[in-house]
């Protein structure tokens, strides 16, 4: 198979070449996405209950994609989000829920986590994540 003549000179490719290098194109698109892939799930770096130099007792509360909520790194239904949180922090001195919501998680959510901590007067921080 010719691919290139020139006046003088003929360059010849074999398509085993052609085919290798087509492949390796190929190769290369396919890990950048499945690099990229990763991305869209669920980041599982879930935050640990930290207290001040204060003594402040906290409990991270993390929102996920697909309603799925971790309380202090452990799972836990929605309808047992609050009572849990009750047990864990009555009985401080100024207890504090860290709410971490991931991106697409439903503003409502993280207000109902706010109102449950009003009532109740925890602190709460809203815990984001920069780009």
């Amino acid at each position: 198979m010719s691919l290139l003549q020139t006046k003088n000179k003929k360059f010849n490719l074999p398509f085993v070449y052609i085919a290798g290098i087509i492949f390796l194109i190929v190769l290369a698109y396919f890990a950048n996405y499945i690099e990229n892939l990763g991305k869209d799930t669920i980041d599982l770096e879930l935050p640990k209950t930290v207290e001040s130099d204060a003594g402040t007792p906290s409990v991270s509360v993390r929102l996920a994609k697909d309603k799925i909520i971790y309380l202090d790194s452990v799972r836990v239904e929605s309808t047992e989000l609050k009572e849990k949180l009750k047990i864990k922090l009555d009985g401080q001195q100024n207890p504090t829920i860290i709410v971490h919501a991931d991106e697409g998680v439903p503003i409502g959510k993280v207000v109902d986590i706010m109102d449950f901590a009003s009532k109740h007067q925890y602190k709460v921080i809203l815990a984001v994540r920069s780009k």
